[in-house]
């Protein structure tokens, strides 16, 4: 009976953020189709706040996890990202364009595939703090992303400053309220309507209510996302290429052409001659010459 209350609580609590914030034009839902974000679609539809839904085409997400999307969820918009001169943004073209694959410290692709939408508009999001202590650390009810963000907020007592430069409501007193109404169509801002929900509370919120959330977490995936993600640990990462091998075969492709675009800018790489090379440093495999430094002078990439 407790677990029940407790749930009922905490949706009841994170619709109340969800009106809160509800800006006029209404919110944008970041919809990733996982767990999280079905939870967030269903807590708007329960708040009435107007909202529309956006899926960003990373290129690398499970062929099941789109069909989900495709199949129970037709209102959401696919959107696909694209460099300033037009042409799309797939992780096959960013690896060359960037010189490295992606890593833990140089994230880039999440940057480029699916955080540069949503400007001027109050972003819906999945996050979590029981995801990880970055989370904890730089997420909270509402974050207001960047520097000049922190600096109009000021010393004031409803906001938390960031790690990662940017400021967090802890609360959704008044005084924290109306300092997000004034600044977030000037800055990226997210509202985040589940930061404190565990994930047992999402699972007993999806079953109690019967919402419907892609298979592949009835296969064993604990969580959903990019096809080789670096933040999957080497093991995860493994078991996506033996399930899906056509994406470890588009990583190779990818990282031959990074290769060769090094050697004809006479910048080869010193001690990974092949893409095999590459990718088992990337897939952090026995440990290579020289591997520790093999993308250090990288790691800023290039601007798009």
């Amino acid at each position: 009976m407790r677990n029940n209350d407790d749930l009922k609580s905490k949706v009841a609590k994170s619709v109340e953020r969800l009106r809160a914030f509800c800006p006029p034009e209404g919110y944008q839902l970041a919809f990733s189709g996982g767990k999280d974000s079905v939870v967030c679609k269903t807590l708007l539809d329960m708040s009435g706040c107007k909202y529309n839904a956006v899926y960003r085409v990373t290129s690398v997400d499970p062929p099941e996890l789109v069909r989900f999307i495709k199949e129970r969820h037709p209102d959401v918009k696919m959107e696909i990202p694209h460099y300033n001169d037009g042409k799309p943004i797939t992780m096959w073209n960013l690896i060359p364009k960037k010189g490295m694959p992606p890593t833990r410290t140089a994230r880039y692709c999440c940057q480029f595939l699916k955080e540069s939408a949503g400007d001027g508009r109050m972003v819906v999001t999945g996050v979590r703090w029981a995801e990880s202590v970055n989370r904890k650390k730089n997420q909270g009810i509402v974050t207001v992303m960047g520097k000049k963000a922190a600096s109009e907020v000021g010393e004031n007592e409803a906001f938390e400053k960031t790690e990662r430069g940017g400021v967090i409501l802890t609360n959704d007193n008044e005084d924290g309220r109306r300092m997000v109404e004034q600044c977030y169509k000037r800055h990226k801002t997210t509202l985040n309507p589940i930061i404190d929900w565990s994930d047992k509370e999402v699972w007993n919120f999806i079953n109690k209510n019967m919402v419907p959330y892609c298979e592949l977490y009835n296969e064993g995936f604990r969580r959903i996302g990019c096809i080789g993600c670096p933040m999957a640990g080497r093991k995860e990462r493994e078991r996506h290429f033996l399930r899906w091998p056509k994406y470890k075969e588009s990583y190779l492709r990818a990282i031959k052409k990074l290769i060769e675009k090094k050697e004809a800018e006479g910048n080869p790489f010193r001690n990974h001659k092949t893409a095999q090379d590459v990718f088992n440093w990337w897939m952090e495999c026995d440990t290579l010459p020289g591997q520790i430094d093999l993308f250090e002078e990288e790691i800023e990439g290039e601007e798009l």
